[in-house]
């Protein structure tokens, strides 16, 4: 039989809502109708591809193989409108950005005033993404453009993604200021080994600031322990100021308090911060302009971590 993308459709809205009455909200459709179109696809097909239970509906694995497929559909379906509206010039003022915290707060601002300025029409809009995050968004064209993070240098290549780097972001190890490697001068850099007993606040295992923290520890010949795991460098520097743990910041998410000593790190390590965009960007005219702009902020904000390091 040749399956439609109805069908497929009605499959993932079963997997996504969990139950044929929420597939049919979402669908807007009656929930007999979903049986009814259920009951017909799984004699056509000669297979049972959900199963019905008292607290709901769960796909069978067939089900689930043709919802995984209805989601690629849907995929390609949006990547096609989004092709006909960029060469209808529909989206020539609109400008979809994804940026971690500490990158939109360091970087973001100067550049969307100045596109506001420059192009009052623009439809900006700016969502949260993880720190190495944003990149499927673009991938999928739910984004134009992402400011994203990598602790271990370039980016994997990803088809049909480009990045352009903005600046090296050091990292800093935040000490309550009752530590004794904060007694130090600030000038003076910290070796990581001093750290071997201390308590961290970092990131969960698997996350790129906690590998970077666990590879730079193995080198120093020590495994961290990390009772504190976090992904916000707030939260990490509220606790360091607590005096229970030490942290793991980079230079850009630093925020100087009460309690709290910043350190240089030896070795020196840090992590680099990209603009990912699509491949081909030329449809979306504002990201092309951000980028410049953005380039230009994280040339000013390395002048002034160098400045910063000179003058200790």
């Amino acid at each position: 039989m040749n399956l439609t993308s109805s069908q497929l459709a009605l499959l993932l809205a079963v997997k996504q809502g969990g139950s044929l009455a929420r597939a049919a909200e979402t669908l807007g459709i009656t929930s007999p109708a979903v049986s009814q179109q259920l009951a017909k696809l799984e004699r056509d097909l000669g297979a049972l591809l959900v199963e019905r239970g008292a607290r709901g509906a769960k796909l069978t694995p067939l089900g689930s193989l043709l919802a995984e497929h209805s989601e690629r559909v849907s995929a390609e379906l949006s990547r096609a409108e989004e092709t006909v509206a960029d060469y209808l010039g529909a989206h020539a003022n609109r400008l979809r950005l994804g940026a971690f915290p500490s990158a939109a707060v360091a970087l973001l601002p100067d550049g969307l005033t100045a596109l506001r300025y420059r192009h009052p029409e623009a439809q900006l809009s700016v969502v949260d993404v993880p720190t190495d995050g944003g990149i499927e968004l673009i991938t999928s064209g739910e984004l134009d453009m992402a400011i994203t993070a990598s602790y271990s240098g370039t980016p994997s290549a990803v088809e049909g993604v480009r990045f352009e780097h903005l600046l090296t972001d050091p990292l800093r190890v935040v000490l309550p200021d009752d530590h004794p490697q904060a007694q130090d001068p600030a000038s003076q850099a910290v070796e990581l080994k001093a750290f071997e007993k201390d308590a961290w606040a970092c990131s969960i295992t698997g996350r790129p600031a906690r590998t970077q923290l666990n590879s730079a520890a193995a080198d120093s010949g020590f495994v961290p322990w990390v009772p504190f795991q976090t992904e916000s460098y707030d939260v990490a520097q509220a606790l360091a100021a607590s005096g229970v743990a030490v942290a793991f910041v980079p230079e850009l998410a630093l925020v100087p308090g009460r309690g709290t000593r910043a350190r240089r790190l030896k070795p020196a390590l840090a992590r680099e911060i990209f603009v990912a965009l699509p491949a081909s960007a030329g449809h979306v005219a504002l990201a092309g302009e951000l980028l410049t702009i953005l380039k230009k902020t994280g040339k000013a904000l390395h002048r002034r971590q160098q400045s910063a390091a000179t003058l200790g």
